[in-house]
């Protein structure tokens, strides 16, 4: 079965079709050769923001190596044939993490994103960050009406023949503009909050100094505060629809198929595909509703962002189960140990991804948004639901250690420290499962699964009979 199958158990009237259809389709429309097609649809890979395209091709369209530009010939050897897996992630990661030349100093450190004072509200304008409800109002507004009177620039995206385009036709994001720049103002104040801890020059909002006092005080004033765990299907913001003449737009859901190490009950090695997950968070009062994300993201650090993704009803719908809550939500006194966790996870990724001048913020060699998630729910709660969990020994060892000089130095909370160092050692690795680590895996596996998907491969792994913990 082609990972990316549609199946039945899907109802939406929004339009779908499959990736190997929609290339196919695309293909029966031109007069070009499946290698020419190919290679034209992605003539544009030398760009990172199309790099998922070789990770998400159905298997016959896979493009041999000596057809890409020379710096990714190398990744398309190893995928032509095969899928990714928990094995090869960690691999990858902690070997670019040697191999690639350190991030260099015309690029902001993580620390330095993480404190920043303002949000890019576009390419050629900065918000300062507010001190009070009133001022994020008032600049949400200015730089929505902002972006709303300068003219739109051409999108990057390449517009293909035959109608298949790299990006979704028609959809609509479920927040309006001014509400998404509220969203990402409140992110950033949360992380510089969390960045007092490294700073003389305290910032304060609305009184507060931290996250956890800043979520007591907006309790007090009738604020709804909602902290859950997410999960859904990753596509890492990318998109692709189906334009054919006289037809509506056919969207085309992308995931990245991954191996997983383990056996299914016919002796099979199950496949699945790979996930996001966050801590999100939302705050919400009358009509106003603030939605935010915490993780180690490709943004440059590890910490909050707006929860601003465009709305795809078959992948990040908050209602229909495309998005897959774990556990009750965090509520009473779990609320600011949630808080103290999440600034002091960020504070070590940070800290540790500025002084070894790590690549995207340490993402990847220090976890995926999956392990953040992942630690943070092991050391909240005692227990995890997530996975893969690919957060190198070495990495973790380096963590620990930055952790436990913060103990003994630094300014954070003991408690926290604690918790989270334990977290680091008993976090699963998902390397190789045999007898009840697999069971225990495959438990995870379909703990991360969203309870509604178009995909056939997840409605088919969340109908198997899990395993029993013997793994027999």
């Amino acid at each position: 079965m082609e990972p990316l199958a549609l199946g039945p158990d899907w109802h939406d009237p929004l339009p779908l079709i499959s990736l190997d259809e929609a290339l196919e389709r695309t293909l029966l429309c031109s007069d070009l050769s499946r290698q020419e097609l190919i290679q034209r649809l992605l003539a544009d890979a030398g760009h990172p923001w199309l790099h998922p395209l070789l990770w998400v091709l159905p298997r016959r369209w896979r493009l041999a190596p000596p057809w890409l530009p020379p710096h990714l010939q190398g990744v398309s050897a190893l995928l032509q044939e095969g899928l990714i897996s928990p094995v090869f992630l960690t691999a990858l990661v902690d070997d670019l993490a040697h191999l690639w030349p350190p991030e260099t100093d015309a690029v902001p450190t993580p620390l330095q994103r993480w404190q920043a004072d303002a949000v890019v509200a576009s390419p050629a304008r900065s918000l300062p960050l507010p001190a009070t409800f009133d001022q994020l109002e008032e600049r949400a507004h200015a730089g929505a009406a902002a972006q709303n009177a300068s003219t739109t620039p051409p999108s990057r995206l390449p517009q293909l023949s035959q109608g298949l385009r790299w990006s979704n036709v028609g959809l609509d994001y479920s927040q309006p503009a001014e509400a998404r720049l509220s969203n990402a103002l409140m992110a950033q104040v949360f992380n510089r909050l969390a960045a007092n801890a490294l700073t003389s020059e305290r910032f304060v909002f609305e009184g507060c100094a931290d996250g956890a006092s800043l979520l007591a005080a907006l309790q007090q004033r009738d604020w709804c505060i909602r902290a859950r765990l997410r999960c859904s299907i990753a596509s890492f913001g990318f998109g692709a629809a189906l334009e054919l003449p006289d037809q509506p737009p056919r969207q085309i859901p992308l995931a990245l198929p991954m191996r997983t190490g383990l056996l299914d009950a016919a002796g099979e090695e199950a496949t699945t595909l790979l996930p996001h997950t966050a801590l999100e968070l939302e705050l919400s009062r009358e009509a106003r509703a603030i939605r935010l994300q915490w993780f180690q993201g490709t943004g440059g650090l590890c910490g909050w962002d707006a929860l601003n993704d465009l709305h795809r009803p078959w992948q990040n719908d908050r209602q229909n189960g495309t998005v897959r809550y774990l556990g009750e939500p965090f509520s009473g006194a779990e609320l600011p140990m949630l808080m103290r966790l999440s600034e002091l996870i960020a504070l070590v990724h940070n800290q540790e991804a500025t002084a070894r001048h790590l690549r995207l913020g340490g993402y990847g060699s220090l976890g995926f948004c999956i392990d953040s998630t992942a630690l943070l729910q092991l050391a909240l709660r005692g227990s995890c639901d997530l996975y893969p969990l690919v957060l190198p020994g070495l990495w973790r060892e380096r963590l620990d250690r930055r952790a436990a000089d913060l103990a003994r130095s630094g300014p954070a909370d003991g408690e926290p420290i604690a918790a989270y160092r334990a977290a680091l050692a008993d976090l699963p690795l998902d390397l190789s499962h045999h007898g009840g680590s697999a069971a225990e895996a495959w438990r995870r596996l379909q703990a991360s699964l969203p309870l509604n998907s178009p995909f056939e491969l997840v409605q088919q792994l969340r109908r198997a009979a899990p395993l029993p913990p013997s793994g027999h």
